[in-house]
């Protein structure tokens, strides 16, 4: 999948979470969402996250190539472990309403890679990879699915209702 559509596709699966486990939606947390959905590209130099932090990204290509270890379980286990020993040990329970959002996007990217021939090593470091294998990256398939899959979450989850309720909320405006 590419960055076009891995945005989109974090945005809806953490709004589908937050309808499914009645967190409210909010611009926060689906932006948490949209970052968590490029993450696992870090390990290639010219991804969007990639081309601004050269330091990490370069690195991470150099020993691990694309879609190899940030593109696993395992990655996003040591993700939520550093997640949550950050807010834990520093108390910082104001931000820890970013970690079910930042999973939800990391997870939804490597969904979405899933999807590609290329599939993901979802147990690296074993070498085998895991695709469903239901279209190629960067075709017209990949973008019609990802809108759809938008389309019907924004429209079925009322989440444009649902974000102005929480924007009242927060800003006490309308």
């Amino acid at each position: 999948m590419q960055a076009r559509n891995h945005v989109p596709f974090a945005m809806s699966c953490f709004w589908l979470f937050a309808i499914a486990t009645g967190r409210p939606i909010d611009v926060f947390g689906t932006m948490a969402a949209a970052i968590g959905g490029l993450l696992p590209d870090l390990d290639h130099p010219e991804s969007v996250l990639g081309r601004r932090l050269p330091l990490l990204s370069v690195p991470l290509a150099n020993t691990f190539g694309h879609r190899g270890m940030t593109h696993s379980l395992g990655a996003v286990l040591v993700m939520l472990a550093v997640l949550i020993g950050i807010t834990t040990a520093y108390h910082w329970n104001t931000v820890a309403w970013l970690v079910p959002p930042l999973i939800v996007g990391y997870l939804s990217h490597i969904l979405g890679d899933a999807m590609t021939p290329s599939g993901v090593p979802l147990f690296w470091p074993r070498k085998r990879t895991y695709s469903f294998n239901l279209f190629k990256t960067f075709s017209w398939q990949e973008t019609v699915s990802v809108g759809v899959f938008t389309f019907f979450v924004v429209i079925a989850g009322n989440v444009t209702g649902r974000i102005l309720e929480q924007f009242r909320y927060q800003t006490g405006l309308f």
